[in-house]
């Protein structure tokens, strides 16, 4: 919850971080504590890839000796700048942006905490923690709605409209059209508690009903598509069929019924709450819209940066060197907005490496997932469709820098690798 509470926003000068990530660092070191080799061996992948970045992360700020870091690619500015000051033979890191690298560090905190406590949850808990989520995640979609009806709720400083607990509405967006998964495997994990499913069925279906008007009134055209992407994805989930043989199956006209009030969901949310200006926006155009000549500009002058990159964290500086004079605006770029692009300038060959690990492990865990029966079955569907809605909208923006949504990634991660035998919380044996 407190997560949700002061984790709606990227930027690292917000009073709410002050809060956040030291609490985050207690809860990993709380959850260190009671880590054991069950829950190493169950989600190893997982935790080696995040030990990996933590790694790499770390090693952009180790001092190098001036023969070392000015060898470098593109440091050939701060060697100017160092012989202009007469601050030659200084030590540097390989990160050219240090502020920007420790910010990333201590940001990454958030989700490893997240990732260690979730991972310590049994089968049980994991809906439970999903049903806290998907909670949390409605009361920023109602706030969302407050703030478009003109009432003034803001949570930071810089913010959107109609952006929820967030600061960036498409951020918002992008957790919404990851909700329809979630609503999804809740009530299919309800059909292993409750014999009572069709009231579970009903309150699903009216609940992704709802997420469109509540994705519409942000005004994201990202969220248009991910919005799609999440609720095209159900099929995924083999919605009309219950893995355990229990019944939970929805019929045709069920289904086409729920279909139909989605898609007229969108049209009333389009006319009557966003006043369709996700629709416009989108027809619109790109004429005057920076990102596309910002990434051209980009994939430019990254080779200049290979095969170690610029330093994780440091996009705004890097760019403001290269930025064309035909693209400067009043205000700066705070982000790529394209987090796949920003790893490889930042990260080099190394953030892509892992980056390619990441849609590897994601190819095989959608892979399994298929074949996943029960209640991990529904979460491990669950959480591969969220990440790849949160995937994608890293194509256009930058979602896993909130702390909301990094978290969620991880906490998904989790659910994708739930195991079909709950072995973190094993029954003892009855006294016979």
């Amino acid at each position: 919850m407190l997560i949700f509470a002061t984790g709606g926003t990227s930027r690292y000068d917000t009073p709410h971080i002050m809060l956040l990530r030291p609490a985050a660092i207690l809860a990993a070191g709380f959850a260190l504590i009671n880590f054991t080799s069950e829950h190493w061996r169950a989600y190893r992948p997982l935790l080696l890839l995040a030990l990996a970045s933590l790694a790499l992360t770390a090693l952009h700020l180790m001092p190098l000796p001036p023969g070392v870091w000015q060898s470098l690619p593109g440091r050939e500015i701060i060697a100017e700048i160092d012989q202009v000051a007469g601050l030659e033979g200084q030590w540097r890191p390989l990160s050219m942006f240090p502020e920007g690298t420790w910010n990333a560090l201590y940001a990454m905190s958030v989700p490893l905490a997240a990732l260690l406590l979730a991972a310590q949850l049994n089968e049980k808990d994991r809906v439970r923690l999903l049903a806290l989520v998907i909670l949390l995640c409605l009361v920023s979609g109602m706030v969302g709605v407050l703030q478009a009806a003109g009432t003034d709720v803001r949570f930071y400083r810089v913010s959107s409209v109609s952006a929820g607990l967030f600061a960036n509405r498409n951020h918002q967006a992008a957790m919404l059209g990851a909700m329809f998964p979630m609503i999804a495997a809740l009530a299919l994990c309800a059909s292993a508690y409750t014999k009572h499913t069709r009231p579970v069925r009903l309150v699903a279906a009216t609940g992704m009903i709802a997420l469109v008007p509540l994705i519409m009134v942000t005004g994201s055209r990202m969220g248009l598509v991910v919005g799609l992407i999440g609720f095209s994805c159900l099929i995924f989930m083999r919605f009309s069929r219950d893995a355990g043989g229990k019944g939970f199956a929805l019929s045709g006209a069920m289904q086409a019924g729920a279909g139909a009030l989605i898609a007229a969901g969108m049209a009333a949310g389009s006319v009557f709450l966003a006043r369709d200006k996700a629709l416009d926006r989108m027809a619109a155009g790109t004429e005057n819209e920076l990102r596309m000549p910002v990434w051209e500009s980009m994939l430019e002058f990254i080779p200049q940066y290979m095969p170690w990159g610029s330093g994780i964290g440091s996009f705004v500086p890097i760019y403001q060197i290269h930025e064309p004079p035909t693209l400067l605006i009043p205000g700066y770029f705070n982000q790529a907005h394209n987090d796949w692009i920003d790893i490889a300038l930042t990260s080099g060959i190394p953030g892509a490496v892992l980056a390619l690990a990441a849609l590897i492990m994601f190819a095989l865990g959608a892979k399994s997932a298929l074949a996943a029966r029960g209640v991990a079955g529904h979460l491990r569907k669950c959480g591969i469709i969220v990440i790849l809605v949160l995937a994608f909208a890293s194509l256009s923006d930058y979602p896993l820098r909130t702390p909301i949504l990094s978290a969620l990634f991880a906490i998904a991660a989790v659910w994708a690798w739930s195991s079909e035998t709950d072995n973190t919380h094993k029954r003892k044996p009855e006294a016979s």
